[in-house]
């Protein structure tokens, strides 16, 4: 299959596109379809891993179209789907943004158009050099066709302390991606606007949760259909004691489909137990991998390891790239053959994410609410902690669709739910699922712009306390919904009084007072870098790190955050020169 592609422009640098290929080549991926057309060249590229798989490619008389990424449109996937969207194209006809769905990067060209895009939230990545006549879903590829680029302070910042940066821009200065919401428009090099789904009244609020519920649930069942007609009995997919993973199941089975399904976990930790009960209410083989023993067996990474890290991963992780292979080889062997792999990430749309009552909220609330997770000393630039926080509001406010002229403005709560979605999905997890296509077919099945749109404007009294998924899963298969859950009761049933008290209780901590809540947790729990980790990783990459100057590594939030920095430091100091 293919799993990653750039696209050179007229006028695009030759050397820079020549470093490209290189770093491709790199990254592990072998060349596959090349198209030359007057305007430019596309080059896709394929994993090893996934070379018996067929590509998501199609070149017909009316047009061509190339895909990196599950893809469905119209109800068809992968060739039939390339073939639906030629098809409108060369009729001139606009696509049909309620039917395209999936985790991807397409390009499309016919007599009409050539363009680039992918997904509608934007959860495959797709980047821009900065001279703007190069694009590709590999953040390294673009930056190799940059040549040497700057660190970009701000992202770099939010991408240690977050997992990703929150913007349009990269820990890369001048390497940019594809806004929310956006195409390429390859014959004038230039971002069109496309359908926003959420904006556009795809359906009438319900008048009742028993509405939502089946509107809801008609949706899921659609997205689950199509799913399991692409790949019958080969998907995998977690399962734990939460909401999502459960959701996903109850979709699968609802349409037929018996997914291979496993845990991360101890024997002992509390997720196993529940997916062992989940798994064997439904005679499915579980397959416990506890990625705590693997790593014990293996050596602490050396800078040969982390440097292959950062090839696998594409430079910068949510998690960063202190990884001994664990994590590399249990990500291959979740589409191992084509299978395709499933993750709950987006499902808390369904829920109240950001543990906020029913009131009106302004874009800084939600940055001091739920992004201050750190120690306001981490931060060595004077009025760095001003600086961050406006960016993240000003982002959030732009994603919102609301002025950011005045950011403590406060703003419809509806309005605010938008920020999950469009916000902190768009931008965290839009870097796992980048990560996730180069190496297999994978996607997050429970958010799209659909459902989204179905979600968002909903009374927040039925997502409080997770009511809604709840629901959703019962829909579903009330078998799996009678399982007991890590929350302490069965979705069948809904949230019981002590969770309903505590949710209230979460959710009546005041905006200005959760930094220093998140302080007093962090000095309770003894949350912080471990020193040892630190003297490691200083070890392996000796002498003053880019990051110093901009932040005291020592005051980090914990290991993470740690092994990102150390991600930014492999990047610049091994890759990108």
């Amino acid at each position: 299959m293919l799993n990653a592609l750039y696209v050179s422009v007229t006028g695009a640098n030759p050397e820079g596109v020549r470093r490209a290929s290189g770093s491709m080549q790199q990254q592990g991926f072998v060349p596959g379809p090349r198209l030359d057309w007057s305007g430019g060249a596309m080059v896709a590229w394929a994993s090893p891993s996934q070379l018996e798989v067929e590509n998501l490619e199609l070149q017909t008389p009316l047009g061509n179209a190339y895909c990196v990424g599950p893809l469905w449109y119209g109800g068809k996937f992968g060739k039939g789907a390339l073939g639906s969207l030629i098809e409108d194209s060369s009729a001139g006809r606009q696509i049909d943004e309620a039917s395209l769905r999936g985790n991807f990067v397409l390009f499309l060209r016919t007599a009409h158009q050539c363009m680039v895009l992918n997904d509608g939230l934007g959860f495959v990545r797709l980047y821009t050099s900065p001279d703007g006549l190069f694009h590709s879903s590999s953040w390294l590829a673009t930056c190799a066709y940059a040549g040497r680029v700057g660190l970009n302070a701000a992202a770099a910042v939010e991408y240690v302390l977050l997992g990703a940066s929150h913007s349009d821009e990269t820990v890369a200065e001048g390497v940019t991606t594809l806004p929310l919401g956006s195409g390429l428009d390859l014959t004038r090099n230039v971002r069109y606007d496309r359908t926003r789904l959420w904006d556009s009244g795809v359906a009438a609020i319900p008048a009742t949760l028993d509405a939502a519920v089946e509107q809801v649930a008609a949706h899921l069942a659609t997205v689950f259909a199509e799913t399991a007609a692409a790949f019958p009995s080969h998907t995998r997919a977690a399962i734990s004691g939460g909401f999502d993973s459960r959701l996903i199941l109850a979709g699968l089975l609802a349409s037929g489909n018996r997914p291979e399904l496993f845990v991360y976990g101890k024997e002992t930790s509390g997720d196993v137990p529940i997916a062992r009960s989940v798994a064997g209410s439904v005679d499915i083989p579980l397959d416990v991998i506890d990625k705590g023993t693997l790593d014990a067996q293996l050596a602490r990474p050396n800078l040969e390891r982390l440097v292959a890290s950062s090839l696998f991963f594409d430079g910068l992780p949510n998690d960063g790239v202190y990884d001994s292979g664990v994590d590399q080889q249990t990500r291959l062997d979740q589409t191992a053959g084509g299978r395709l792999g499933l993750n709950g990430g987006g499902g808390e749309i369904f829920r109240n994410y950001f543990h906020l009552p029913d009131r009106r909220f302004s874009a800084m609330d939600i940055v001091r609410a739920f992004y201050r997770g750190f120690d306001r000393r981490v931060l060595r630039q004077p009025g760095a902690l001003s600086t961050y926080e406006n960016r993240m509001a000003t982002a959030i406010a732009c994603a919102v669709g609301v002025s950011g002229d005045n950011l403590t403005q406060p703003v419809e709560r509806s309005r605010i739910e938008l920020a999950y979605p469009l916000f902190r999905c768009h931008h965290w997890m839009a870097v796992n699922n980048s990560v996730a296509v180069r190496h297999g077919y994978y996607m997050t099945p429970l958010v799209d712009p659909v459902a989204v749109a179905l979600a968002w404007r909903l009374p927040l009294a039925w997502k409080d306390v997770g009511l809604l998924e709840a629901r959703l899963i019962d829909a579903l298969h009330t078998g799996v919904a009678r399982q007991m859950s890590e929350y302490g009761f069965r979705f069948s049933d809904g949230p019981h009084a002590r969770m309903r008290f505590h949710a209230w209780m979460s959710s009546s901590r005041p905006v200005f007072a959760r930094p220093f809540i998140n302080a007093a947790g962090r000095y309770l729990r003894r949350r912080a870098v471990a020193p040892t980790l630190l003297a490691h990783c200083r070890a392996v990459l000796p002498g003053e790190w880019c990051l110093d100057r901009l932040l005291d590594l020592q005051r980090l939030p914990g290991n993470q955050a740690l092994a990102r920095a150390l991600a930014v430091e492999v990047a610049w100091r091994k890759l990108l020169l």
